[in-house]
């Protein structure tokens, strides 16, 4: 069945009527969609998993539908595809396992999410929420119908990949044209269109501190208000010239740029004096992402001793908390000329990490109490008490690798993390230009008015 054949099947069978309706937000519409009529015409519900499945991406892991009414639609896509389905609830059982995503999956799994009519997009944020938590990946969205009311732009706005099969408007221009509604009504369907337009998704606005009393992290500050740019580089290049190579090409955009200075397969202290020079003229801060997680000794052994000397070099250094208080406590007591600043991981942006949030709730039982953190890298977890916020994961061309990694937007980031700097690692490194494509992530991160 061809696309218009199936918008007069779904008239045909009342999915598509006509009227006086009042709609859930107390509006008036002339035009009322109820796809579940759907359900007893076995024969259509083979059509739409057929019009469906051209536009199915190659990776999908799982399909899921939005409770209720696209329960049924997924259940036959999935059975026409052989991909295997997950329900959610619209609320966890309160007895036996007390599931709220029923079906067997993996943290990391891609997931196809159907749903029937999307308006404001509130039921499906409400689902991607819940699936995220389970550790998968929303993947792509496919909607039988979109009514041009806000939703589409939400997602949009959340870099969320959205397929509709039919936009209201191609409704009732395809049931006009082949005379299926009046002129009249279709006069009337086209000014209610107009006098309902898709509300504008508003970007909450947030700037970036000014004032820190840590003086590295106020340093930080100042340098991301005088470039106007939050963005930091994760420089996960593996040769000394790559490194060099690639901040001198990005340094004048960045303000902080973070290294694995252990990943360098042909180290040389004549490594670090570029390096610092390089950060010295383009006026960036170096970050050593070390990610510490031992006893207190052995990480001040580690910033301190060894090739790679990082208390000289480093102004941040990225720390785990798995080791508890005392790893702080003892860095706090270091008495050093050159003591970076931390940075603790609280959350990571990788699939099925552990860093849940019994996690978060313990180490936030000390986090504030030393002066040498100004930060944390994490994903959802706001901190406070002027902690800034560093969040990974961020790139503008897509949301998932096939290792674990999960990418967010600038925008979702800034706007919905609520975050204050930006991390970019393959976005820019990979990039066969990355002094060009680090113009659009700083074009992203000023539409959303930061500074």
């Amino acid at each position: 069945m061809n696309p218009n054949s199936f918008l007069h099947a779904l008239l045909d069978i009342n999915c598509i009527r006509f009227g006086k309706f009042t709609l859930k937000n107390g509006s008036i519409s002339p035009i009322y969609l109820d796809m579940r009529n759907l359900i007893s015409y076995p024969s259509l519900m083979e059509d739409l998993a057929a019009l469906m499945m051209p536009h199915i991406s190659e990776n999908i892991d799982r399909i899921c539908g939005v409770p209720y009414a696209a329960l049924p639609m997924a259940t036959v896509v999935s059975m026409k595809t052989q991909i295997p389905l997950l329900i959610k609830r619209k609320e966890a059982k309160s007895h036996g396992t007390k599931k709220i995503i029923e079906g067997e999956y993996k943290t990391g799994d891609r997931i196809l999410l159907v749903e029937d009519v999307i308006t404001s997009g509130a039921s499906l944020i409400e689902t991607i929420d819940e699936l995220e938590k389970e550790g998968l990946i929303i993947e792509q969205i496919i909607t039988l119908v979109d009514r041009e009311q806000g939703g589409s732009s939400l997602l949009s706005s959340k870099s969320y990949a959205l397929k509709s099969l039919f936009t209201i408007s191609d409704i009732i221009n395809t049931l006009f044209k082949e005379n299926k509604i009046n002129e009249a009504l279709f006069d009337e369907l086209v000014a209610y269109l107009k006098q309902s337009p898709t509300p504008e998704i508003k970007t909450p606005k947030r700037k970036l501190p000014a004032q820190h009393a840590h003086p590295t992290a106020q340093k930080l500050l100042d340098i991301a208000h005088s470039k106007r740019s939050n963005l930091i580089a994760s420089v996960d290049l593996t040769t000394c010239a790559e490194v060099l190579n690639f901040l001198r090409k990005t340094g004048p955009f960045i303000c902080a740029a973070k290294i694995h200075v252990d990943i360098l397969v042909d180290f040389t202290t004549d490594f670090l004096r570029e390096l610092k020079q390089i950060a010295i003229e383009n006026n960036f801060l170096l970050i050593e992402d070390r990610k510490f997680a031992d006893i207190g000794n052995t990480q001040l052994l580690q910033l301190s001793q060894g090739i790679y000397s990082i208390a000289s070099w480093a102004d941040m250094v990225t720390i785990h908390l798995i080791a508890g208080e005392a790893a702080l406590k003892a860095i706090k007591d270091w008495e050093t000329d050159r003591k970076p600043a931390l940075i603790p991981i609280i959350e990571m942006s990788s699939a099925g990490a552990l860093t849940d949030k019994n996690y978060v709730e313990n180490c936030t039982k000390f986090l504030y109490n030393y002066p040498d953190v100004v930060g944390t890298v994490c994903q959802k977890f706001e901190p406070e008490k002027g902690l800034l916020k560093f969040t990974p994961g961020v790139n503008l061309a897509t949301k998932s690798d096939n290792k674990g990694q999960q990418y967010n937007s600038p925008e979702f980031a800034i706007s919905t993390l609520h975050s204050d700097f930006l991390i970019i690692g393959r976005g820019l490194y990979e990039a066969a230009n990355p002094e060009i494509e680090i113009e659009k992530y700083l074009a992203a991160v000023r539409e959303c008015e930061i500074f």
